[in-house]
């Protein structure tokens, strides 16, 4: 594969992966035979594990891993054998995890106004992305770390201040942008020199998730200019937290919404006339949301990347393998909008072979690479998007209702 970094023995990095992962997840990849295990131990230091010639990154989001384990969850190789399913996606190939961690979670952290919308105490915070990390590294594969600097989901209009932060709305506007500045940096360095010092230093880390709208509402808002600087200073002691404990480390502010050139050309020349820094362009794409086909996109981030001389790493896509949940119902995805495959396992697994190589084929390798969302949220017993709430993925994972890898997990051997 071009570009792509050659170990010892003359393999891509993706392949000495796959092979080195196959015998400990109970799946034949290829037909080498004779290859040793690639050394998957967690690294100390201060590096990431990627190079800069490592290649195009497929992965996906495996925040939601441990609590559908916990849930009773089990995943299983497309014969029906019991795996590690952190092992049996990177000997098929995927070799990046992306983890979203949260500043706390549980009953007591629930979002601001709806005491009942939290998520699950112990999961998805500190404590759990850090084992998460220290596992999926352990499998050889790179990580992306998202800071929702929340305690509930954040998106382009939900950014709520964790709670323990929350003290600063007592205090004038000037005083409390500067307290949440130094809680940014605070935390996100603490967190990065936890990291460190497991050795799982991230490749990549984004200021949020689709912040679009801003962080840390109302302070952080992009709705006015002096909201923007609010904004442009929290993303800048979170970039130089990153960067004083990893400067390898490469910081994204992601979007959603991938090939609305107004919405990333609004945002992506503000963030500049206020001075944030950041070193790639996320964005999310989804067929359904974006209503944009494959062609489509890969057009939008060749402009994109001779817009801003910005990288893109897509941090989220997803698309059905069959049209409802396992409870039989609409899911999130109510279709796959206008690319060519359906809603069949087959259909999911061509629109990721097609679209990996698309994005590969942009000119100057201006797509770093992909993480699909969500792999791994199979159904299990009180699993759901928040706690007492459906599991609405389900039919867009990787893995069937039974927790069986479906055709598209093969898709990531020649991403």
């Amino acid at each position: 594969m071009s570009g792509t970094r050659k170990d010892g023995r003359g393999l891509s990095r993706r392949t000495a992966l796959a092979l080195g992962a196959a015998g400990t997840a109970g799946l034949a990849v290829g037909s080498a035979t004779g290859a040793e295990a690639v050394d998957r131990r967690p690294r100390g230091g201060g590096r990431p594990r990627r190079g800069a010639d490592d290649g195009f990154a497929a992965g996906g989001d495996l925040t939601m891993l441990n609590w559908v384990e916990s849930c009773g969850g089990r995943y299983y190789d497309a014969d029906g054998r019991r795996v590690d399913p952190v092992k049996l996606m990177a000997a098929n190939g995927m070799d990046i995890a992306r983890l979203r961690v949260y500043t706390a979670t549980g009953p007591d952290h629930p979002r601001i106004g709806h005491p009942g919308s939290y998520l699950p105490e112990g999961f998805q915070d500190e404590p759990d992305m850090l084992r998460t990390a220290r596992r999926v590294a352990a499998a050889g594969m790179r990580i992306q770390l998202t800071l929702h600097y929340s305690d509930y989901w954040s998106n382009g209009l939900i950014q709520d201040i964790p709670k323990d932060w929350r003290a600063v709305t007592s205090l004038p506007e000037a005083r409390a942008v500067a307290a949440l500045e130094q809680h940014v940096r605070d935390y996100t360095h603490a967190l990065m020199r936890k990291l460190e010092a497991q050795g799982t230093l991230p490749d990549y880390v984004s200021l949020g998730n689709e912040t679009a709208g801003g962080i840390l509402f109302p302070y952080g808002t992009t709705d006015s200019d002096a909201h923007w600087g609010h904004f442009a200073r929290f993303v800048r002691a979170g970039y130089e937290a990153v960067k004083a404990v990893s400067p390898a480390t490469r910081v994204i502010l992601h979007l959603d919404d991938a090939g609305n050139m107004d919405k990333y050309e609004w945002f992506f020349s503000t963030a500049a006339a206020h001075d944030a820094p950041y070193d790639v362009i996320g964005s999310s794409y989804y067929p359904f949301w974006t209503r944009k086909d494959i062609p489509t996109v890969c057009a939008f981030f060749d402009e994109l990347y001779g817009r801003f001389g910005k990288k893109i790493m897509v941090m989220e896509t997803g698309v059905n393998w069959t049209p409802l949940t396992h409870e039989g119902v609409e899911g999130q995805l109510t279709d796959n909008g206008p690319v060519p495959y359906p809603e069949t396992p087959q259909g999911q697994k061509d629109f990721l072979t097609d679209l990996f190589a698309q994005l590969k084929r942009v000119a100057g390798g201006a797509v770093l690479g992909n993480l699909y969302w969500d792999p791994v949220m199979i159904p299990a017993p009180g699993v759901g998007w928040e706690v007492g709430g459906p599991n609405v993925v389900s039919n867009t994972t990787l893995f069937d209702f039974q927790g069986r890898a479906l055709p598209a997990l093969a898709a990531y051997r020649t991403a």
